[in-house]
């Protein structure tokens, strides 16, 4: 088979695979040339007996009668149409025989046909009438050379095929040149196959070497990913525990009231029933130590109390608060509410509504501070504000205040000195707030917005620069304070350094960057889905180069990828969601109609991603283009068919041609006269049929690599029965043989050792009529290990044979066989003769 390298492109493995594959076809090729190679030394041994043969007929012939010289010139001719015989049916080659003249005497072999050639147009004609003028140089020397007495091989090209030439000469028995032999071999597929291995090689060279690149390349990307993913993650980490750490050391009372399930709040509800709702499933999930002492309570009292709870002394008021909360998003409001003894309790509120990506309500954020004494007297406002101090200054955030008319800094905390790097005095001392410090591409917004009338809650992100020329960032809270009259009189805020958490955003940043790039420049096409299924999250651009389809599409409607799936493998795909969203990982191969309607393969991996409670909130997967793999699966299966029949083609062949040498020995008995000669040649024909009969149910079997014994067994008894029976059929053979399968290697000597050991038993054992038995027990023993054992109950051998001495070549050949299968072999003529040989499995390489 003759393989076009510009067209491979398969995975590595593949390649590797189709390399073996051609070698050994390589492999095969030789052996068949060496085949006929040696099927030519006997063609020209036999071509040397029969010139030999006239020689000494003429020679002797004034010394025969002549009825004697018209027998021998009639068996010379029919000897010489035999050879002739056996030359046209050369295969796939061709034998030339010429004289010393060049002239071509003998042209015949399958080979000619091919090559376009006819044995009319050459035999009879010289090298000079036949050969093309170009290659006459050629042809002469290595002709002549070989009436010389030198062999010459070399190849040859015809037409657009490729041959192996052999010219050597032809000798008699006194070792004289009289003629020249030609013998061509068509190698086409050969050197064809020869050359695409060569080619394969260089071209996984060259992969081998581009994906080695691409593999170092990945996986420097991603040691650098994984390390900034780690320092993110540190970050992230440290800026969660301080957070926590200042949520649970705040004076404000901090909360999360979340509901059981989330609501719109929008003209299309009914706000009267969502509001039922709220105040029966909204609970407290969370709250720190500031807000429970609020209340006078333990956390295990507070935690998981409804909205109603606080509220039901006045449900009216807590309605209308909330109706005004949900529909602003967020509300600051000073309401009186009640301990859980059923004290009086006034507290200032700032509540922010917590939403889902469907900009539903599932609860709010709340910071709440009790202003009861403040309400009674100035004096506990300031027993109130020193506490706050105190409070504050063991926070690392920094508390401020500021007068509004006029405006100065009366408070400032000691997380001040630490975060801007400055000393509080100087700030108290230069009176106008922080300006000098904030960074200069910030200074004029974060001045324009401190300097404005301050009505309500402001949050702002800016930068400030230490003396040291550090740089950080701050986020600033501001809230107004009011006084009975409602007016605001001062202004309250809490700085937090974000630098950090910035710092963490941009490394994020950084890291998905870098994930996008990778993502968007390999073949493969990633992609993130919601765990319902329902939302495309992301989808790399290799998308639209495997599926042939645009990205907007499938964002649109994510499951209407599954129209384009071939209608055969969509089970895979629901069976491969249902377990991903079990946890596992899944690899799910599986056709796609593209939309000019071809067909790819499509490898998709998906896995699983957990949130922070364990449950899978993310499915992510890359999908392969794995098309090439698949049609290249498809040729190596084609190509592994081709090969079983070929290795039946060869075992049909073998078979065959053992028959014909079979049938040639057969042919010359005919003339042999002499009983001990004719007994020689039957016993080597039955020899040679005991091996064509393994052949012949090799390539009968649908395993070529291995024999049943049993009916091997069975057919090759009948032969020799039939051969060496007589007659005599009051011989009975006991058959027991287990069912036993061996290789070729093992079962070739195997089966030449029963056709000696029971042609022995056919031929001596028993007179023409006596009655006997043969048994023939065949078992396996232990692994790989067999007994196998051949017995008569005829005559035994006689009283002076020396069985371990003897040179009789049956006997000689069974030792011969033993010593080959590595085994043991006993007799025991005392009752009859029995043989019992005991031997294993010969172990060669595999050959399919």
């Amino acid at each position: 088979m003759c393989i076009d390298p510009t067209k491979i492109d398969r995975p590595l493995e593949t390649c590797e695979a189709l390399v073996a594959e051609q070698k050994e076809k390589i492999r095969q090729l030789e052996q068949d040339l060496q085949q006929q190679r040696e099927l030519c030394q006997k063609l020209e041994a036999q071509l040397k007996t029969v010139e030999n043969a006239s020689f000494s007929s003429s020679a002797t012939e004034f010394d025969i009668s002549e009825d004697d010289r018209i027998r021998l010139i009639a068996s010379l001719e029919k000897s010489q149409e035999m050879y002739r015989t056996l030359i046209k049916h050369y295969p796939n080659g061709s034998v030339f025989l010429f004289d010393r003249d060049l002239r071509y005497t003998l042209v015949d072999g399958q080979g000619l046909a091919l090559a376009g050639l006819s044995k009319e147009q050459l035999e009879g004609k010289t090298l000079w009438e036949v050969s093309p003028p170009e290659d006459l140089p050629l042809f002469e020397t290595t002709y002549r050379a070989a009436l010389a007495g030198k062999e010459n091989t070399f190849e040859y090209k015809y037409g657009s095929r490729v041959y192996s030439i052999t010219v050597s000469p032809v000798k008699n028995d006194r070792e004289e040149i009289f003629a020249g032999m030609v013998v061509t071999q068509d190698i086409t597929e050969k050197k064809q196959a020869e050359i695409a291995l060569e080619e394969i090689t260089n071209q996984l060279e060259i992969k081998y070497q581009k994906r080695t690149e691409d593999l170092k390349k990945a996986n420097n990307q991603l040691q650098e990913e994984i390390i900034y993913r780690g320092r993110a993650e540190k970050a992230l980490r440290e800026s969660q525990e301080q957070l926590e750490l200042f949520f649970s050391q705040s004076l404000d009372g901090f909360f999360f009231m979340m509901l059981d399930e989330p609501v719109y709040w929008d003209d299309t509800v009914d706000k009267e029933k969502v509001l039922d709702y709220v105040f029966a499933n909204g609970r407290v999930t969370k709250a720190n130590d500031a807000l429970i002492a609020q209340y006078g309570g333990t956390r295990e009292e507070f935690i998981g109390r409804t909205l109603y709870s606080f509220l039901s002394h006045n449900l009216t008021g807590g309605r209308e608060i909330i109706r005004e909360f949900f529909d602003a998003g967020r509300i600051h409001v000073e309401n009186d509410n009640r301990k859980f003894d059923g004290t009086l309790i006034w507290v200032e509120c700032d509540y922010i509504c917590i939403y889902d990506f469907h900009s539903r309500i599932v609860g709010y954020f709340g910071v709440q501070r009790d202003i009861s004494e403040r309400k009674k007297t100035e004096a506990a406002l300031k027993e109130s504000e020193e506490r706050f101090r105190q409070l504050a200054e063991n926070i690392k955030s920094v508390f401020w205040m500021v007068d509004v008319q006029p405006q100065e800094i009366i408070y400032i905390s000691p997380g001040y000195e630490k975060i801007w790097g400055r000393s509080s005095t100087d700030l108290y001392a230069y009176g106008r707030f922080f300006a000098e410090s904030i960074h200069p591409e910030d200074r004029d917004r974060i001045i324009a917005t401190f300097t404005k009338k301050i009505e309500s809650e402001e949050e702002i992100e800016y930068r400030i620069v230490r003396p040291d020329g550090e740089i950080r960032w701050i986020r600033d809270r501001a809230f107004p304070i009011r006084n009975q009259a409602g007016q605001v009189y001062r202004i309250v805020g809490i700085a937090e350094d974000i630098s950090e958490g910035k710092q963490a955003e941009k490394t994020i940043r950084e890291s998905e960057e870098r994930f996008r790039q990778l993502a968007e420049n390999i073949q493969d096409s990633f992609w993130l889905m919601s765990a319902e299924f329902t939302d495309l999250l992301y989808l790399s651009p290799a998308y639209e180069h495997i599926w042939g389809r645009s990205h907007e599409e499938l964002y649109a409607e994510p499951l209407k990828m599954m129209e384009w799936v071939h209608p055969e493998d969509k089970h895979l795909l629901e069976e491969a969601m249902g377990r991903v969203l079990q946890g596992e990982s899944t690899s799910t191969e599986y056709r796609i109609f593209r939309p000019d309607g071809t067909m790819r393969w499509v490898c998709d991996r998906a896995f699983s991603i957990y949130d922070e409670s364990g449950n899978i909130y993310r499915i992510a997967g890359i999908g392969e283009d794995i098309s090439d793999r698949k049609f290249t699966e498809a040729r190596i299966q084609a190509a592994l068919r081709e090969k079983e029949v070929l290795l039946k083609e060869i075992h049909h062949r073998v078979k065959n041609n053992m028959q014909v040498i079979s049938s040639l020995l057969q042919l010359q008995a005919q003339y042999i006269e002499d009983e001990a000669t004719l007994a020689l040649f039957e016993e080597s024909q039955t020899r040679i049929d005991s091996m064509a009969l393994i052949h012949e149910q090799l390539y009968q079997s649908e395993h070529l690599d291995r024999i049943d014994l049993l009916p091997y067994v069975e057919n090759l008894v009948a032969n020799l029965y039939q051969s060496f029976g007589g007659g005599n059929t009051s011989i009975q053979f006991n058959l027991n043989v287990d069912p036993i399968c061996l290789n070729i290697e093992t079962a070739i000597p195997c089966g030449l050792i029963i056709n000696e050991l029971v042609s022995n038993s056919l031929k001596y054992a028993f007179s023409p009529s006596s009655v006997g038995e043969i048994n023939i027990n065949f078992y396996e023993i232990g692994t790989q290990q067999f007994n196998l054992t051949i017995q008569d109950n005829g005559r035994g051998f006689p009283a002076n044979f020396d069985v371990e001495n003897t040179e009789t070549l049956g006997l000689r050949l069974v030792r011969m066989l033993a010593c080959q299968l590595d085994g043991t072999i006993a007799i025991d003529s005392r009752r009859g003769t029995c043989y019992n040989l005991v031997f294993k499995q010969l172990n060669y390489r595999q050959r399919i």
